[in-house]
């Protein structure tokens, strides 16, 4: 089968879930703007600026995100990607320089330990038998590109990341309003996106990697970002905690 044709296969599979989310915003907004409208017609609320989520930079936010699902390198029961990532300075021991150009380059599976899965993008109170980490990615919301609603009291702005500096800084104001369990480490993805593009991230995954191999391969995210089927694993092949 052709390129050609295996990128139409791809397209004809991914439309059905692509229109579904736009329909699921089309919904928000118009929710969103009636609660509006009932608003500003009770003298109840502001005239502030409405922020859309359905937008262009936010359609093409959601192709590429089912672009990167289809055609991630990850498979469950193979081997495990071991993209490149950064640790991020002031989180884990790391040196950085004033260039913006980190001196403790690492890879994922660096975190592995030896008959300990390694659950990537979570964290839990399974640390006596798993190691957990979290990689922080390409912002999915940027202030510059798809904007999302503010979530007050944990909203910040963060623009597109333009160097491996911003994306560590970024990474670093999200811990500071989110903190970390101190069994969980971080790092920031490269630049070139290796780790996102591998494991098809775009949004959210969560993974976990056991002797190097994929033994649990969560779905895409938001919608198919499920916390609890992690804790269903790691409890049935550990116990309950």
């Amino acid at each position: 089968m052709g390129a050609l044709s295996v990128d139409l296969l791809v397209t004809l599979q991914i439309l059905p879930g692509f229109f579904s989310n736009c329909l699921f915003f089309v919904l928000y907004d118009s929710v969103v703007l009636v609660k509006r409208v009932v608003s500003l017609l009770s003298c109840s609320g502001s005239g502030g600026e409405w922020q859309r989520m359905l937008t262009a930079a936010g359609l093409k936010s959601i192709w590429n995100s089912f672009l990167l699902d289809a055609y991630k390198q990850v498979k469950l029961g193979e081997a495990a990607p071991n993209s490149k990532v950064v640790r991020v300075p002031g989180i884990n021991t790391c040196r950085w320089s004033a260039g913006g150009k980190s001196m403790d380059e690492c890879h994922l599976l660096d975190f592995e330990s030896s008959g300990r899965p390694l659950v990537v993008n979570f964290g839990s109170d399974f640390s006596d038998v798993a190691d957990f980490l979290l990689v922080y990615i390409d912002e999915a919301h940027p202030s510059d590109g798809w904007v999302a609603p503010p979530m007050k009291p944990y909203s910040f702005e963060v623009r597109k990341h333009r160097n491996l500096e911003e994306r560590v800084t970024a990474a670093r104001k999200l811990v500071e309003l989110f903190s970390l369990p101190p069994q969980c480490q971080l790092v920031a993805d490269c630049m070139d996106n290796n780790a996102n593009v591998a494991y098809g991230v775009s949004y959210e995954r969560v993974c976990i990697v056991q002797k190097k191999k994929i033994a649990y391969l969560g779905g895409k995210g938001p919608f198919y970002y499920n916390l609890k089927d992690v804790q269903r694993w790691l409890e049935q092949s550990y116990g309950k905690r």
